[in-house]
């Protein structure tokens, strides 16, 4: 995944390849800035990938249209956001 802003580029989330199986409970920690929550939002579909693609049930969810990805985290994702996210 490559950020950018303005002329600065960086590149984060290199090589990551995550299986989750059901039931399973998993811990995500590292520094303020490492990409938790760049990858919690890609792994939502908030955040589309520069590169690579997303399984989540067997669905590849970086091709779905924005409302098939909209129905799709409202049947099978729950959110608890860092931010207030009303407005």
């Amino acid at each position: 995944m490559v950020l950018q802003s303005g002329q600065q580029r960086l590149q984060v989330l290199k090589n990551i390849d995550l299986e989750v199986q059901k039931g399973d409970i998993q811990l995500l920690m590292g520094p303020s800035g490492s990409g938790k929550t760049t990858l919690l939002s890609i792994l939502a579909g908030l955040l589309t990938p520069t590169q690579g693609r997303v399984y989540l049930l067997g669905e590849e969810i970086t091709r779905l249209s924005r409302s098939k990805l909209a129905r799709f985290r409202r049947q099978h994702i729950g959110f608890i956001f860092q931010d207030f996210n009303l407005f």
